[in-house]
This record gives structure tokens, C-alpha cells and sequence, in this order.
């Protein structure tokens, strides 16, 4: 629920004072069934729903936001970010990529793309699909373009060169034997790669910062479960909360594999789910990654969420910049997300 909105009501002729709620929704996006979250005003007086055109404008957002989400298309922001990063007009995008000369205008204002133009873009982030659409586009190009897009090319090719390096970092950290840092799991990037796209795509208003929250709970309480990690990454202590250790790796490297994205959003960026290779996850594990991303929607803001985390007596118990060892995890991670679920239930 959100703070009060001034809103006309028509069913009782009067402006009030209504809230904003969330409810679960379908609509039907090119033929097929989407659920999502929608928005809706209710009227305090007559208790009735109150049309809005902003409101249902953005609930259609959202609606083709899980559309996009579920077939792993882009989304205008996407499309907007992969132009600029080529430095090229909507015009020389478009025939860079082989498209009519007012496709990427319509995609970038919110047209939902084919799939065939989908991956057709998401080939021109990678080294290959960029050389392949130059060779065969390069006669519809001027020489500023082309010269534009050699150099995003080659920008590829040394970030390809410094995630190599990256890669080989975290490498021995995948080396090292399962213990009380890594929770008795060796570090696997597949899975650190699939459960921050299903926090992406599950969680509202992700942060970088609140992610590192998302990550540090479904890890430790997949340990109280099993007594092994969900990924073997390791936690360490700092001023907001637990953090990933060798974040920054982790962070170039997902983002280098397209499996997520950032957009700006007020003062940070939010993550935004683009695509995953494998599903390593079992049943059990997709459950546990649910009532995570359940318990995160639960905190308004990415400070909550820190605040909660300093009540933990594991994250008491080290000082900045220490290995938050999971054996210092007693239940009591799990049974603090539980009850404030169940708090919150009752209400």
C-alpha cells in the first residue's frame, strides 16, 4: 500500500483521497495469457476500483515488462542503451542491424520486437554478431558509422580480454574446497549467475546494494537447509551489510555474459534481468529462491533491508571487511526471514 493520492472517483462524483494497492493480474500480450503485478487505485468511499489512463498506462508496462521478462526480450531501455554504446542515430542503428529505417524509433518508444529482431540485437552485443551484421550491412552505412562501430568492436574485444582476467580470479576462488566460507560448496558462476537473474526478475526494485542482501539470505538459509550454499560465494562483513566477496568481479562478469543489466533509477541502478544460459536449480531450490525474493518485496528500500541484516548475530559477530563464516549461522538467518514473513501475514 502507498501513501494517499488525490484521484477522482466518477462512481461518486468527488475527488478523494485513495490509496494505491498491488494486485496479481493477466492480460493478454500478442496472443498469450501474461500474469503480473498491477496497480489500482480504490476509492475509500465506495470501496471501488477508480480508472486512471496513468495508472493503466504504466500497469500495461508492466504487463509487456513480463512479457519481454518471460520470452527474454529486450526492453526499450535495453534497445536505447546497446544504440548509444555503438554511438549511432536511430537511422544508422536500424541499418547497421538490417532493419527498416523506423524499426529501432518504434522499439525504443515501446513496440515489443520480434523475436527475430530481438536476436538480431542481442547478437550486436557480442564481438561475432557485431562482425557478421557489419559485413553484411556495411554498403547502407556511411563511413562515420562504420568507423563508430569498428571502435565499439574493438572496445568488446579488450573487455573480452579483461573479463579473461577477471575470470581467471575467480577461478581459483572456484578452486578452493568447500568450507565454513563458501559454505561447503566451491564457487559455482553458473549458479551465481542464475539465482541474481531470478532475484532480477523476481524482486522489485533491485539494487546493487540490495542484492547483495537477496544474495547473502538465500545463501545462508539454503545452508540451515542442506548444510551447502546455493552458490559457494563468500559474504563479508561491511558498513551496510553483508557483501559479496570479489563483488566487482562477479558484477563485470554477469553483465558480460548478458545475463543481466543495469538502469538508471533515482540516485543508483537497478538490476534488470536479460537472459540465462542454464537453470541449475532443483524444486526445492526454486522454492527457497521464491520466499527470498517474497521477503526482499517485503522491505521498501535497500537501507531496511541493511538495517535488518545488522540484527543478525553472524553479521555482529565479524568486523569490516572479515569472512562472514556460515558456521556462525546457527538457524537463526531463516527463522528471522520467517518470522517477519510471518509478522507481516498476520497483519
Amino acid at each position: 500500500m502507498s501513501e494517499l493520492v488525490n484521484i477522482y472517483c466518477h462512481e461518486c462524483d468527488t475527488e478523494v483521497h485513495a490509496h494505491f494497492h498491488d494486485q496479481s493480474a493477466t492480460l493478454s500480450v500478442r496472443g498469450e495469457q501474461i500474469d503480473y503485478s498491477e496497480t489500482v487505485a480504490i476509492c475509500p468511499i465506495c470501496g471501488e476500483i477508480i480508472g486512471d489512463t496513468r495508472i493503466e498506462g504504466a500497469n500495461l508496462e508492466r504487463a509487456y515488462g513480463a512479457y519481454r521478462t518471460l520470452h527474454g526480450i529486450l526492453s526499450p531501455d535495453d534497445i536505447k542503451s546497446l544504440r548509444n554504446s555503438y554511438g549511432l542515430s536511430l537511422r544508422e542503428f536500424s541499418r547497421f542491424l538490417g532493419f527498416g529505417e523506423q524499426t529501432i524509433y518504434r522499439y525504443e518508444r515501446g513496440d515489443i520486437p520480434d523475436q527475430s529482431h530481438n536476436t538480431t540485437m542481442l547478437s550486436a552485443k557480442t564481438i561475432q554478431g557485431a562482425r557478421l551484421l557489419l559485413s553484411q550491412n556495411r554498403q547502407k552505412l556511411n563511413d562515420r558509422s562504420i568507423a563508430r562501430i569498428e571502435q565499439r568492436i574493438q572496445v568488446m574485444a579488450d573487455g573480452i580480454a579483461e573479463q579473461s582476467r577477471l575470470h581467471r580470479t575467480l577461478e581459483d576462488r572456484e578452486a578452493y574446497e568447500p568450507s565454513a566460507t563458501n559454505g561447503y560448496r566451491r564457487l559455482d558462476l553458473d549458479r551465481v549467475a542464475a539465482l541474481v537473474y531470478e532475484l532480477a526478475r523476481k524482486c522489485r526494485d533491485l539494487y546493487w546494494t540490495k542484492l547483495q542482501k537477496a544474495l547473502f539470505f538465500a545463501d545462508m538459509v539454503c545452508y540451515e537447509r542442506s548444510s551447502c550454499s546455493l552458490t559457494g560465494l563468500s559474504y563479508a562483513h561491511a558498513t551496510f551489510g553483508p557483501v559479496m566477496d570479489q563483488k566487482d568481479e562477479v558484477r563485470y562478469i554477469l553483465v558480460s555474459r548478458g545475463t543481466i543489466g543495469f538502469r538508471e533509477c533515482g540516485w543508483g541502478e537497478i538490476l534488470v534481468p536479460l537472459q540465462l544460459s542454464t537453470q541449475p536449480f532443483n524444486a526445492e531450490e526454486i522454492v527457497l529462491i521464491d520466499e527470498v525474493a517474497s521477503f526482499v518485496n517485503s522491505f521498501s528500500s535497500a537501507s531496511e533491508l541493511s538495517d535488518f541484516s545488522h540484527d543478525l548475530s553472524c553479521w555482529n559477530g565479524s568486523v569490516d571487511g572479515e569472512i562472514i563464516e556460515y558456521t556462525l549461522n546457527d538457524g537463526e538467518v531463516g527463522r528471522a526471514m520467517f518470522e517477519r514473513m510471518n509478522k507481516l501475514r498476520s497483519l
